[in-house]
């Protein structure tokens, strides 16, 4: 998702205008589509909603913490999907602002009972930045996350713009390798030094060459106090700082971490890791990798590790600036 003239659509506070409750009438929200609106209720709690020229009979999700979903009948000819915030928390306003303008711009291409549908589990996939839970990660999922930022910060904005790094990056949710830029892509392991020497790779698609080329970026990170530690918390303000200036690379930093960020515990969120090495390996024909092919038909998942000491012939570590920066 990247937005071009983001701001040229919307206000910074959507309800700057809207001193008074005023549904069922309101304001509109996105400039480019009249479905999409803000209001306030009658309990005076900002909302913002979509109005769509149809009846629309679908059940509204539940238990969002700190919003609430409506979908209702509005006249004989249409219908209303209404996201309310009920959390008294005065930080919530801006990560609802940030929400209500993500929804209607990434849902605009959306009609009828497919729309309602596809904005709930938007709002849904936004739930733990609205309200973290910070119930913790699992350890992969610490590790890998914390690598992953740490490339995104580190390596891909220390060689590309700022905003252009966060479309290269596909995020810890997304499908195939973690980033992909141009003719190339890159699938990112990060290890803890005391693990196996190995590198767990977890699905086929993890080494499948969909791009003209394909690296491995292995790093190995230890658990540090010193100077030179980074935080989860230290590396996801790092890249938020980069890009204060875009509000739409902004928001899709923002959509892309809010998940594993929001689940990270206040422990996790401060621990801090060092990096012990950083290695990139050419993933080419020779390289030791399972392919779709060798896999016999009813298998359907497929997990295994890869001895490191196997791969010095594909080690491309000395030209890694140039591999990142050329694509």
């Amino acid at each position: 998702m990247m937005m071009n003239n983001y701001e040229d659509f919307f206000k910074d506070d959507p309800w700057s205008e809207i001193t008074n409750p005023s549904y069922p009438e309101g304001r509109q929200l996105y400039m480019n589509d009249d479905r999409f609106w803000v209001s306030r209720n009658q309990e005076d709690q900002i909302q913002f909603f979509v109005h769509e020229k149809e009846i629309i009979e679908i059940k509204s999700i539940e238990n969002l913490a700190g919003i609430e979903i409506n979908i209702n009948t509005f006249n004989q000819r249409s219908s209303r999907l209404i996201c309310t915030l009920i959390s008294e928390e005065s930080s919530v306003k801006d990560k609802f602002s940030i929400v209500a303008k993500d929804v209607s711009y990434d849902c605009s291409k959306y009609s009828g009972p497919q729309l309602f549908l596809k904005v709930q589990e938007r709002i849904k996939s936004w739930a733990n930045f609205l309200k973290p839970t910070q119930s913790g990660l699992s350890h992969s999922e610490f590790v890998g996350f914390w690598g992953e930022l740490y490339t995104v910060s580190k390596l891909l904005m220390k060689w590309h713009v700022p905003t252009d790094a966060i479309r290269f990056w596909v995020g810890p949710e997304g499908k195939k390798q973690d980033i992909t830029l141009n003719a190339m892509a890159v699938e990112v392991k990060t290890s803890l030094s005391g693990d196996p020497r190995t590198i767990k790779i977890s699905s086929v698609e993890q080494l499948e060459r969909i791009t003209e080329s394909l690296y491995l970026l292995h790093i190995i990170a230890s658990p540090s106090d010193s100077d030179s530690g980074i935080s989860l918390e230290m590396l996801y303000k790092e890249c938020l700082g980069a890009l204060s200036h875009d509000m739409n690379a902004e928001t899709l930093f923002l959509q892309k971490t809010s998940e594993l960020y929001g689940k990270a515990s206040k422990a996790q969120l401060g621990e801090k890791l060092a990096i012990i090495s950083l290695s990139l390996f050419d993933v080419n024909d020779d390289f030791p990798f399972i392919t779709r092919d060798e896999i016999k038909e009813g298998i359907t998942t497929v997990q295994y590790e890869i001895l490191t000491s196997s791969l010095k012939e594909f080690d491309v570590t000395d030209n890694i600036k140039e591999i990142i920066t050329n694509g």
